[in-house]
């Protein structure tokens, strides 16, 4: 696992492989070891970036007011610091609407968006009972003991 410092957050990350550059990002409440299969098969023929979003895994935590354009903006960050200035970026669920974020503020840093199981936010696309109800649900998950 390395780490870089992007924001004052310290960003874990793990990187694996030769190629052209790969970005997995996971879920809600999940980190970069949801892709340890997929960090083995794809590094042979990609740079697979996997990180732990600030709050998640090893990664410090942002507080509750941090914002989707933050995530965005602190994957920037990392992907600045670490050297690759453009990638291939594959989200998964809460990981794909991370994904379209940096897209919106580095379209130049995206080679291509690989979306799974995911949606462009909850503001809109869901109703205000069923937001409340999932954001309700997710914060009650992330409270848990983390066994």
């Amino acid at each position: 696992m390395h780490k870089a410092t992007i924001s004052g957050l310290d960003i874990a990350y793990q990187r694996a492989g030769q190629g052209p550059p790969l970005v997995l990002l996971h879920g809600f409440i999940s980190d970069s070891r949801a892709w340890r299969r997929q960090i083995e098969d794809l590094s042979r023929d990609f740079d697979v970036v996997a990180w732990d979003a600030p709050g998640c895994g090893q990664s410090s935590d942002p507080g509750e007011e941090f914002s989707v354009a933050e995530f965005a903006g602190c994957l920037a960050g990392l992907l600045d610091a670490i050297g690759v200035s453009a990638a291939h970026v594959l989200g998964l669920s809460w990981g794909g609407t991370m994904a379209l974020e940096f897209y919106r503020h580095r379209p130049d840093a995206v080679l291509s968006l690989v979306l799974a199981d995911t949606y462009a936010g909850w503001t809109g696309s869901l109703g205000p009972e069923e937001a409340a109800a999932r954001l309700e649900r997710c914060l009650a998950e992330s409270r848990l003991p983390a066994s």
